[in-house]
């Protein structure tokens, strides 16, 4: 396509390039890059023409170049953009355009309680939460400390029992996350002039005392999503049982009507208010399942069990191999594996990832053929890390300290067993008063290192993807044993997968788990010429 020279100046405003066939869109609103491309799926002209036909208001050609500085969106026309997205939704039901722009959130003093709403999202979002393992959430906010004061709970008889437990429990986070730390250098000696061991000995002590965090601690969050998968979590967010969440939803439909309105609106009209009167009304006719006045046995320890998988799954996977190699039906392509002997099975499957070379190294789409199901009992932290894997199913339970707690052996060694252990043991005995009247509220003063039960089924390639990148050294010890009791259950139903699949899980055991990777980190920024770790 060839522009005018006045068509090229507005272009270069708007587009990574004018002469290519390739380019990027560039200071362009969500709604307009959206609209563009969805117009463009009905129409035989070029983007950039398109964008000049029907986005550009020539009527601001003028002034965009006669005044300098002049907002450079002034000459795009969004209110034609979010016309046509309407009526593309409405007219078509064509929801993916939704799909096509998307908007940055940040979300700041919620409960980490709060964050499980938004990240049980799985497709569509990209969040990213404050780290317990790098920051420390001791700080104290006007003489107290920073934790969310459920306002059911705080009008209820039960108000000042809530604020004494999740007091208990940042006290003795407070002491041992800062304590521990000289007494930690005893068991794991090392140059205390080495920033990186340092640094490894302050994550090692933040994993130690996150245990104690209750749920109600307040984070913060970002969150990157397109409009579609936004829309859905504004449904849902807006009808979550807890009243912080409902607030945050609302919050969050305010900020995104001023970024991507069109993109939105439907969480809060009658489509919105259907999904929700039908999700509530689900919950309602489900209630009988639950059996009532049932107090869950304490667990002795994490376990994953291995309920679910496929007694053919070599063959499953070799199947889909073979599919993809010739011209046969599926039908045919698992008949010419099941006539492959033993060892040209073994073979094929050693093949698929022989050069493999790094976990990084992505294993084969036909390895999503097979799934395998595990039943997870963990420490509530192990939760909150796996559960952002996208590619699974997964169920859980509501949050409880019934079931127990991680006793480190660190606490014992150091001689904070007696602190970590008292203000655990008041958190259990807090959770069992409260939710007798407030079963959803109670859950705010779970802690980290509580049990709860979760349930994952995800296929092969997903479970090689978390068990490989979660048992590598630098991972908080209770997920990397998660994920090697995972590797290791499936190899023994299936040894060719334990023998040439599983490949880059770690199975060892480490004492500073970041200390490796903070040498490598430290390295590269000296080399870079920038400091790698700083206090805050």
């Amino acid at each position: 396509m060839v522009y005018t020279p006045e068509q090229e100046a507005v272009l270069k405003k708007y587009f990574s390039n004018t002469d290519q066939d390739t380019f990027a869109l560039i200071n362009l609103p969500e709604v307009v890059k959206g609209t563009l491309f969805s117009r463009y799926s009905r129409s035989a002209k070029d983007l950039r023409t398109l964008f000049l036909e029907d986005f550009y208001n020539e009527a601001s050609l003028q002034g965009l170049f006669g005044q300098e500085g002049q907002a450079e969106t002034t000459a795009v026309d969004v209110g034609r953009a979010e016309d046509f997205y309407e009526r593309v939704l409405v007219g078509y039901g064509d929801d993916s355009v939704a799909e096509l722009g998307g908007a940055h959130v940040a979300v700041e003093n919620i409960s980490m309680l709060a964050t499980k709403s938004i990240e049980e999202h799985r497709l569509g979002l990209s969040p990213l939460e404050r780290s317990t393992r790098y920051v420390y959430f001791d700080k104290k906010v006007d003489g107290e400390y920073a934790f969310v004061k459920e306002p059911r709970i705080m009008a209820s008889k039960y108000r000042d029992l809530y604020l004494e437990v999740n007091n208990t429990l940042f006290e003795a986070y407070a002491t041992i996350v800062r304590d521990i730390q000289p007494l930690l250098k005893k068991i794991f000696p090392g140059d205390e002039n080495e920033k990186a061991y340092n640094a490894s000995i302050r994550a090692k002590a933040c994993d130690l005392g996150r245990w104690l965090l209750p749920l109600s601690a307040k984070t913060s969050m970002g969150v990157f999503g397109n409009g579609r998968a936004l829309e859905y979590l504004l449904t849902t967010l807006l009808g979550d049982p807890l009243q912080e969440v409902r607030e945050m939803g609302k919050s969050m439909d305010q900020s995104l009507r001023q970024v991507i309105p069109a993109f939105v609106k439907r969480a809060t009209n009658e489509r919105g208010n259907t999904y929700r009167s039908y999700l509530s009304g689900m919950e309602r006719g489900l209630a009988p399942l639950a059996v009532q006045g049932v107090t869950p046995t304490p667990v002795a320890g994490a376990s994953v069990t291995l309920v679910e998988w496929d007694a053919d799954a070599v063959e499953k996977v070799l199947a889909a191999a073979y599919y993809e190699r010739n011209s046969c039906s599926f039908a045919e392509a698992r008949e010419a594996v099941n006539r492959m002997s033993p060892r040209e099975k073994e073979w094929a499957l050693a093949a698929s990832v022989a050069h493999r070379q790094h976990r990084t190294n992505k294993p084969p789409r036909f390895f999503e053929e097979t799934y395998f199901g595990f039943d997870v009992v963990a420490d509530w932290g192990v939760y909150k890390d796996l559960q952002r894997h996208r590619i699974l199913t997964r169920y859980k339970q509501r949050f409880t300290n019934e079931l127990g707690y991680v006793m480190p052996e660190e606490m014992a060694l150091t001689g904070f067993e007696k602190r970590y252990r008292d203000a655990m043991d008041r958190a259990v005995e807090g959770y069992e008063t409260i939710k007798q009247a407030f079963p959803n509220e109670a859950q705010y003063i779970v802690t980290h290192g509580a049990y709860n039960r979760f349930y994952m089924k995800l296929n092969l390639r997903a479970l090689l993807h978390m068990t490989e990148l979660r048992s590598s050294p630098q991972g908080h010890p209770t997920y990397r044993l998660v994920a090697q009791q995972m590797a290791t259950a499936v190899a023994e139903k299936l040894p060719l997968l334990g023998k040439h699949v599983f490949r880059f899980v770690d199975y060892n055991d480490y004492d500073l788990e970041r200390l490796e990777a903070f040498r490598r980190l430290e390295k590269k920024a000296g080399a870079a010429g920038f400091q790698a770790f700083q206090d805050e």
